[in-house]
């Protein structure tokens, strides 16, 4: 089954075409899927290499092309992406998008593969760039610090697994295996296409898209059969504490908090507080945690709208740990307690809808957004404005109600044991 949808705004010049195989994962499966996207990008049978690929886009008026992995919630998905120029902007009206789709067929359906089995040379140099990316997950300790706490708040879910996998999985993978596993995602994933950009003169586009890729996009998979939030019980009442050690002269205190009984349009009362709380500099956790008490060099919260949680990350001195901890809660309680000053709630929205606004003009943010809907609430007739019109219609009062809603669990410090 293939799900197309098209987003109109002639104000770009160019198209974005995204084709995403999304998929229920396990641990193994994460590898798998960031190798297979790694070598999927570097080759066809037509493109034999990375430069031939890099040719070929040149010679489209300097077209681009990437393949990427990310997660969504407990989903995985693979993303094929082109972006090239509408026609009416070119010579003769060259139409190179028609080309991009056929490109993308190729890469996707014509992989590099010989006796059922993807090339030996470059499966072994794509699983060290994976390799790589694994290795070094900690060198950015405040990166590393928010993934840890995302597996400690998600250890038995498919979010709480790394996107590129572990080396020891990643390092069993054949160029044999990794073929089967291609079948498996190909034939079992829910495929979604997304055309955003200037579509005129495209009125058929989605045409074009069905007529090249025929019956091969035909993933088993429908949006119903996808579980983006898979959530475990809480077994303990108390907030649980975690250290690591590590060599860095800072230490990264990151606080989980669960969102109880969330549901979509909570989406837009949250957002708002994850701004009022640490997203923005006007935010609670900026103004008193960093400028008053000068705790961090640096903090902020992240809402993570396919996980219903929030996650607090802050570089502290060790010493202040427990003064950290304090503040932390004080600013979370002063929510709960309805003390919002209006400076703090109305530029917690003006920060909100300017992001809202960038999204507009940006052909990728588009894509997500459409993506993220169609997930969660399984339509994609949500537009820019009418998330502005949510953030704006939101009162104090419901902040100060979802606000209850919120619970911390996990507290995690990277940078030695307190108690040593």
């Amino acid at each position: 089954m293939i799900n197309i949808y098209k987003i109109n705004k002639e104000k770009f010049k160019s198209i974005y075409i995204s084709v995403n195989f999304t998929m229920n994962v396990n641990k193994e499966e994460n590898s798998a899927n960031a190798l297979l996207a790694s070598v999927l990008a570097k080759s066809s049978i037509k493109y034999n290499s990375q430069k031939e690929i890099e040719k070929f886009m040149a010679s489209k008026y300097g077209a681009s092309f990437d393949v990427n992995v990310e997660k969504y919630g407990d989903l995985y998905n693979i993303e094929f992406m082109v972006e090239g120029i509408n026609k009416k902007f070119l010579p003769n009206n060259e139409d190179v998008i028609d080309d991009l789709i056929t490109f993308l067929y190729d890469i996707i359906y014509n992989p590099n593969i010989k006796n059922n089995s993807f090339d030996e040379t470059i499966v072994k140099r794509e699983k060290e760039f994976i390799l790589d990316r694994i290795r070094t997950k900690k060198d950015d300790k405040l990166r590393y610090g928010i993934l840890r706490m995302e597996e400690i708040m998600c250890q038995n879910e498919g979010f709480g697994m790394y996107v590129y996998g572990d080396e020891e999985t990643v390092n069993n993978i054949t160029a044999a295996s990794l073929y089967n596993h291609y079948q498996k995602v190909i034939n079992n994933s829910c495929v979604t296409v997304i055309i955003s950009g200037n579509l005129k003169d495209y009125d058929n586009i989605e045409d074009t898209v069905k007529n090249k890729f025929k019956d091969k996009i035909n993933g088993n998979m429908t949006y119903d059969d996808l579980i983006y939030n898979c959530h475990s019980e809480k077994t303990q009442d108390k907030i649980n504490e975690t250290f690591e050690k590590s060599d860095t002269s800072q230490s990264v205190l990151s606080m989980g908090i669960r969102i109880k009984d969330a549901t979509s349009e909570d989406f837009y009362k949250l957002s708002l507080y994850n701004a009022i709380l640490g997203a923005t500099p006007s935010s609670k956790l900026f103004q008193n945690f960093r400028e008053k008490e000068s705790l961090a060099y640096t903090v902020r919260s992240r809402y993570y709208r396919f996980k219903d949680m929030i996650i607090i990350f802050a570089g502290i001195e060790k010493e202040n740990y427990d003064k950290a901890k304090q503040v932390i809660t004080e600013q979370i309680s002063d929510i709960v307690n309805g003390k919002i000053s209006d400076e703090e709630f109305n530029a917690a929205k003006e920060s909100i809808i300017a992001d809202l606004k960038e999204w507009d003009d940006s052909k990728i943010a588009l894509s997500k957004m459409t993506i993220a809907n169609i997930l969660i609430n399984k339509e994609n007739n949500i537009t820019v404005d009418d998330m502005i019109e949510k953030i704006q219609n939101i009162t104090k009062q419901d902040i100060i109600e979802i606000a209850k809603k919120l619970e911390v669990e996990e507290i995690f410090l990277l940078g030695g044991d307190i108690n040593e």
